[in-house]
């Protein structure tokens, strides 16, 4: 029963981190593009709500990436660093 926890962890982090952030990176991409006029052409005004949301939105896909890298390089970063970032000792990487 536990390997089905697990098993359901892990795919639930991949849909979340495997779909969501492309979805996250295009909505903010979307906020940060100006509304469509009546006339067809693009207003140059953006809302500040509007511009601090998709700021919000990248700024979380940022620390997603950097945190990501971190996970993956961790044993690296401890063998020659000493950096024990997520405190598991640098095993992921032996």
């Amino acid at each position: 029963m536990e390997l089905l926890s697990d098993l359901l962890q892990v795919i639930i982090a991949g849909i979340i981190l495997g779909a969501g952030i492309p979805v996250l990176f295009g909505l903010g991409i979307r906020l940060s593009v100006p509304a469509q006029g009546v006339e067809g052409h693009p207003s140059q005004h953006i809302p500040g709500w509007q511009r601090a949301v998709a700021g919000l939105i990248f700024l979380v896909i940022i620390v997603a990436v950097v945190i990501g890298l971190l996970w993956i390089t961790q044993g690296r970063l401890y063998d020659a660093f000493g950096w024990d970032i997520f405190g598991t000792g640098g095993s992921s990487g032996h």
